[in-house]
This record gives structure tokens, sequence and C-alpha cells, in this order.
């Protein structure tokens, strides 16, 4: 184990070493076409197949809740709770860029509010109050969405049964699996390039009649500002407030213990967005950009990303549920490494496009 902390540590200070050369970014702006192709492709190869494959996996889950509410036994339990971590995956991904519709008409918040309102959740099941999926859509957000699938289908401990699991939680399952994936084709025609007033045309005419981007630099700025922010809401949200609170009921997944893989796949998804890149589409990218004038900064990036993903590899297959209170150092390292990504991009990455991208 301390083989794999050293190593870690090695490359993120080769990664600062080598951009240390070539810090200071060129002040010859991009090139015009190029930032073009970026704008095109972003999303072309990252957004629409990213919000796709989320409302295609949730379309997956929908379809296992109901198999599993109709013959009600462990093996279409699980189905239903493989659906459930597909899905995560694909969501926790986009959150590398979390902004536009997602953020405009929160989408994000009901479907991913945490932690779950157990209290009211269990009243409401205990109630007569009606199930269907619009009386679904009038809840609270830490009511629906994932977490609430996810208290009934997994429970407190992550070991429930499908006899365990009441008609009444049946019902509720149903609607919410359907709730959930209403708000995921809502999100993903919100950018469809066939729909009426789509997003994907306010990024591709980035500085050329965009009215939400109204410069390309505007759009390159929103995207940096979502890296940045999902590398502080994992390290100093989601994996902070448990490990101050020492209370692993405040994590995001505890129930299914899917923490670390959300967290991973959160900064996966940095990765993603730099590189305009999902399931290994590739196209031109922030990443083509950087590396046009700065090949040591792209290098950088790259490397305290992957570190970063790699970082939780120190846990070594501990679940974060037990990490907060047993692995205090090594989730205080896999913290600082993501930190550490977070103040590149802040930092050398917002002044590279300040100083390059001038349209």
């Amino acid at each position: 184990m301390k083989t794999k902390i050293i190593t870690l540590f090695c490359i993120v200070a080769v990664a600062i070493a080598s951009c240390s050369k070539n810090n200071t970014p060129t002040k010859t702006n991009t090139d015009g076409t190029l930032e073009g192709q970026v704008l095109a492709d972003f999303p072309t190869n990252l957004a629409n197949p990213n919000y796709l494959d989320i409302e295609t996996k949730a379309g997956i889950m929908k379809d296992a809740a109901a198999l599993f509410i109709a013959t009600p036994n462990d093996a279409n339990l699980k189905a239903t709770q493989d659906a459930w971590k597909n899905t995560r995956a694909a969501w926790e991904s986009c959150e590398g860029f979390l902004f536009g519709p997602v953020e405009d008409f929160n989408y994000d918040p009901t479907m991913d509010d945490w932690p779950v309102n157990k209290v009211d959740l269990d009243s409401l099941l205990t109630s007569s109050n009606p199930l269907a999926v619009e009386d679904i859509q009038q809840l609270g957000t830490t009511l629906k969405g994932f977490h609430a699938i996810e208290y009934i289908i997994y429970g407190v401990g992550g070991t429930k049964k499908a006899a365990q699991i009441t008609d009444r939680q049946k019902a509720y399952l149903s609607s919410l699996a359907q709730s959930l994936y209403n708000t995921t084709k809502q999100l993903r025609d919100s950018w469809d390039p066939s729909q009426s007033g789509n997003y994907t045309l306010q990024v591709t005419t980035a500085g050329k009649g965009s009215t939400t981007f109204t410069t390309r630099k505007a759009f390159f700025k929103a995207l940096i500002g979502s890296m940045a922010d999902i590398c502080n809401e994992v390290a100093d949200g989601k994996m902070q407030t448990p490990l101050a609170a020492q209370d692993s009921t405040l994590d995001e997944s505890s129930f299914s213990h899917n923490s670390v893989t959300d967290f991973t796949n959160n900064i996966k998804g940095v990765l993603n967005a730099y590189l305009s890149s999902y399931n290994g589409a590739s196209g031109h990218s922030l990443s083509e950009l950087v590396k046009s004038k700065n090949i040591s900064l792209d290098a950088k990036i790259q490397t305290l990303t992957n570190a970063a993903v790699s970082s939780f590899g120190l846990l070594n297959g501990i679940t974060y549920e037990k990490a907060i209170y047993a692995n205090k150092d090594k989730v205080g390292q896999i913290q600082t490494a993501i930190r550490t990504l977070k103040a590149t991009i802040e930092g050398d990455l917002n002044d590279f496009v300040e100083a390059n991208i001038k349209d």
C-alpha cells in the first residue's frame, strides 16, 4: 500500500514539475477554426451521447423494476439494483459538465438530491397518500430520484431481500422509476439537435449568435467552471461532509455502498469534459486547444486528472461508509489529489482560456 501511495504522489509531482517550464500561457490567440470545431464536437461526442446513455439506462432500470414488481424474487431485485448502478455511472459522469438545462431546470436535484429524507419517506410509505407518477413529481427532491429508489431496493445496510419489499414500496418504486426516466428524457431532449430551442445550438453558435454564450470564451469559462465545481463538490462536499461529521448516513450512496464508484465517475467526467469524449468517442476538444499552445499544461491536466481517478485505489475496495472511520489518512490523500486538480483548473487552465480565447 505504501508503494501505491508513493507512486501516486510521484506522478503528481512530476506533472507539476513538467509544467513549470512552460507555465505562462502564450498571448497568441488559439486558432478560431479549432475553437469552432471544439464547439461542434462537444455536444456531438460528449453531451448528447452521455445524456442519451442516461436516458437509455434509466429506461432499462424502469423496465427491470417493473419486472421485479410483477415477479418479486431476489434475482429480479438484483437485476434492478444492477440497472440502478449502471444508470448511476452514466449520470455521475455527466456531472463533469453540469451547466445548461441540467442546472437551469433543476434536473440535477430532481434526480440526485441527497441524503434521502428518511423520516418523511418512511412517513409517506406508512400513509395512504397516493403514489402515482404525478404525485411523485410534486414531492420534495429528497423524496424522489436516484436515492429514494436506492433506499427502496437496497434498504439501510444494503441487504434488502425481495420478500422484505412491501406492496406499498413496490408502488412507490414503480412511480419513482418512471418519474426518473421522465426527467432523463427531458434532459436528453433539451440538448437534442432535432428539438426546437435545443441547447446544442447554444453551444455550437457560441460567439456567433448564441444568446447563452455571447462569446466563445463564455462557453469555455462555463466548461472549466463546471470541471472545477465537481472537483470541489467531491473533495469538499461529498467526501468531506460525512468525514467531518463521522456519519456514514451522509454519504451520497450509502444504502448501496456505491459512493466510491460515484466519486470516481465524477472525476472521470472531468476528463471526459476536457477531452470532449464519451465511451471512446473522440474529436476536437479543450485539450487539443491547450496542447496547440502549451503542451506541458495539457500533459499536466491529464496527468493530475488520471492521478485523482487512480487515487481511489488507495481504499483498496473498502466502502466509503467504512473508510471515513478506519481510513481517514487515505481519504485525505484522495482529497488532496482532487484539490490539486481543482487548483490547476482554476489557475493554469483558467489563465490559458483568459489569455488565448478572445472571441
